[in-house]
């Protein structure tokens, strides 16, 4: 029950008003926060509450404007059972881990029941399996961090859960050894620098961080010093700084970013390019999706980024073609493959317009969050007969699937893979067949 109302009339006749409200949590929404139910002006809504639990009782501001309202909690009545203490002491003010406030099984069944909600009828019969992940601290092997340095004081650090505010973090739970290292590094690197932009901190080469710093104003002189000084000490692997209105980075050392593939050997990207940020996960998962395609197939992969999976399906397809718009990822997926004496047709184009060839009988995908609705929709029309398919949003993955759904596929299996430990993301594995009609 509301206990007032505050507000004023916003430009345009709108009103903002704040609600004082008890709220009981009873459920998560997809991006991380609870989900409470409470008559708003006589219609029940829902209310998003950040860091909350399934079974909290709360206090709360409830912000009333366009959208969904928002709540900022004000006292915890009742604590949840799922409820831990995060053993992370930034938590609460890091926007990072959005669910270390949840215990690990709690976080993991509701992964499950998010996917399966997205999924609806397309999941009816179909088990899905849960793949947990063996670290769930010092596991993060990739972060973006925001920088600022109005006037040579510098910020750097994670963004405040829906906010511009830069969070210090003096020591990241969830970063590997090298990447939480330089994390608190790079505050003193760019010291005396005016501006602002971010900083790319990946695994590199020996296990080193690599770091890639594009910035908008003057970097100080010494940044450059001191990059070389940390690349010829071993403590960095490299670094590339991009400043503004540059066509070519200024490269100290070798910034390419390194994991260690599913085959175990090395997986190389560009400076600054995509891999997952959990190496152990990422390899059962390529695993999982390569013994997906069958024996002798011939495959299409969209959306190959540097070759993660390219390096595998190229050891099993009877003929593999990659495609990759980034030009850096695609010269890294050529290079991934030849090093290690294996062949595939690797091209640059975009994966979501790209013609389904007519020999394809798999195609493998691993779009963006965005989904690839244009690519489902050349699937079905397609020859082909199984689709692999990796996704990091249930809502895009859940249209996708619809989309082949309604053209009579099938989804025959799906594995959920804990890919960000302690966050809202998780990683699906599904698996599509044509039906014979």
């Amino acid at each position: 029950m509301a206990d007032r109302i505050r507000g004023r009339g916003r430009p345009g006749g709108s009103r903002q008003a704040t609600l004082r409200m008890r709220l009981e949590i009873t459920s998560l929404a997809k991006g991380g926060e609870g989900i409470a139910r409470a008559p708003i002006d006589g219609h029940p809504r829902a209310i998003l509450v950040p860091r909350s639990a399934p079974g909290d009782v709360v206090e709360a501001d409830v912000h009333i404007e366009a959208g969904t309202p928002r709540a900022r909690v004000l006292h915890l009545v009742h604590s949840s059972a799922d409820r831990v203490v995060p053993p992370c002491p930034h938590a609460e003010r890091c926007g990072g881990c959005d669910r270390m406030h949840l215990s690990l099984d709690a976080q993991r069944r509701w992964h499950q029941r998010i996917v399966r909600d997205a999924l609806g009828a397309a999941a009816d019969g179909v088990d899905i399996r849960y793949h947990a992940a063996d670290r769930t601290e010092h596991w993060r092997t990739r972060v973006r961090l925001a920088a600022r340095a109005p006037g040579g004081r510098v910020e750097v650090g994670f963004r405040a859960p829906r906010s511009h505010e830069i969070i210090r973090v003096p020591n990241c739970l969830v970063c590997t050894e090298a990447v939480d290292a330089a994390c608190g590094e790079v505050p003193g690197w760019l010291e005396k620098s005016v501006g602002a932009g971010e900083v790319v901190i990946q695994q590199g080469s020996a296990g080193r961080a690599a770091i890639v710093l594009r910035w908008k104003g003057q970097v100080a002189p010494s940044v450059f010093a001191l990059a070389e000084e940390k690349v010829r000490s071993e403590c960095w692997a490299g670094v590339e700084v991009w400043l503004e209105g540059a066509r070519e980075p200024a490269r100290i050392g070798d910034a390419s970013a390194v994991m260690a593939a599913a085959d175990g050997e090395p997986l190389r990207a560009a400076a600054g390019g995509f891999m997952q940020a959990h190496e152990e996960t990422s390899r059962r998962l390529v695993r999982s999706a390569n013994e997906s395609i069958g024996d002798e197939a011939s495959v299409l992969e969209l959306f190959c980024g540097a070759g993660n999976m390219t390096v595998m399906l190229a050891r099993r397809a009877a003929r593999l073609e990659a495609v990759e718009s980034d030009a850096r990822a695609v010269d890294a997926a050529r290079a991934n493959l030849a090093a290690r004496g294996l062949k595939a047709r690797v091209v640059v184009g975009d994966a979501d317009a790209y013609e389904i060839p007519s020999w394809a009988r798999v195609v493998v995908l691993d779009p963006p969050r965005e989904g690839a609705a244009a690519a489902c929709r050349r699937i079905a029309q397609s020859r082909a007969k199984r689709v692999v398919m990796v996704s990091c949003d249930p809502a895009t993955l859940a249209r996708d699937i619809g989309i082949l759904a309604h053209a009579a596929w099938r989804l025959t299996s799906l594995d959920l893979f804990e890919m960000f430990p302690h966050t809202s993301h998780v990683e699906s594995l599904a698996v599509l067949e044509r039906s014979a009609s």
